[in-house]
């Protein structure tokens, strides 16, 4: 076995919605690969809950990384090893920022998902939620909520027309660049807030130092571009090969698309 710890993506890369699930061929070869001794682990921009119930429905168990990296919990146990985010103080600022782009915005705290009113783009709440399948709740005011909880966010998005999300994330990037946070996108139509620590390459190094496996062990896969931080380290990152552009730039290897199930493939190239 080449490398001892396995860290995917999942949407575009283990799985996708709506079906929201894992292949069977696919969750055979990791439960082979665990059998053996391997650490699997799910890296994904989604909330915990969202993807814990994915796992839950295929019996799939272990650590998964959400938000990008913000949080770290146990599948089965939801036990916490890592919680971080956006401050709330940051929040407001973002917020306010993606209020002058006249998007819709909403954002992620304690694993509950919050929206602003938009009706030019009320469209993209309702196919988020039923992607997700997740339901968000409507408030007048998110500077307001993120006051009131005074606690740190998961992740915030601003949700719009796919052509417009390289243009806002690298705006929004520049017009908080002294604000711990970056933008970058994971699906068509989003445009995401996390904190500027917290990402994926973050949670890799995390989870080296937790099960004691060095980064050459280590191999990660994933297919957007906030997948960068995740394959974009000292350990043997890959692109999916329908993945992103940007995303293929800076990996040590492309490997098959998304139709030919990357992570089997990987999975069986290396480790079994």
């Amino acid at each position: 076995m080449k490398y001892k710890l396995f860290i995917t993506d999942y949407d575009g890369t283990l799985g996708h919605a709506p079906e929201n699930t894992i292949d069977s061929e696919v969750l055979e070869a990791i439960n082979e690969y665990e059998k053996r001794g391997g650490k699997f682990v799910i890296c994904t921009g989604r909330m915990f809950g969202s993807i814990k119930k994915i796992c839950d429905k295929v019996g799939l168990g272990g650590i998964a990384v959400s938000y990008q990296g913000a949080v770290i919990k146990d599948i089965k146990t939801g036990e916490s090893l890592f919680d971080g985010g956006v401050t709330p103080e940051s929040a407001v600022k973002v917020v306010k920022e993606l209020r002058k782009l006249g998007i819709l915005i909403c954002l992620y705290i304690d694993d509950h998902l919050y929206y602003e009113e938009n009706s030019t783009h009320h469209i993209f709440i309702e196919k988020y939620q039923l992607l997700l399948d997740t339901k968000a709740v409507l408030v007048d005011d998110l500077c307001e909520v993120v006051l009131k909880e005074g606690k740190n966010l998961g992740k915030i998005c601003g949700l719009c027309p796919e052509e417009e999300v390289k243009k806002y994330a690298d705006q929004l990037n520049k017009a908080l660049a002294d604000e711990p946070v970056m933008f970058n996108s994971g699906a068509r139509y989003l445009v995401e807030c996390i904190n500027a620590e917290h990402h994926k390459g973050n949670a890799v190094r995390f989870l080296s130092n937790h099960f004691n496996i060095p980064f050459d062990q280590i191999i990660t896969v994933g297919d957007s571009t906030n997948d960068i931080g995740l394959v974009n380290g000292p350990w043997h990152g890959v692109a999916v090969g329908d993945g992103k552009q940007a995303l293929k730039d800076v990996a040590k290897e492309i490997t098959v698309p998304y139709s030919e199930k990357p992570v089997l493939h990987l999975l069986k190239k290396y480790c079994l």
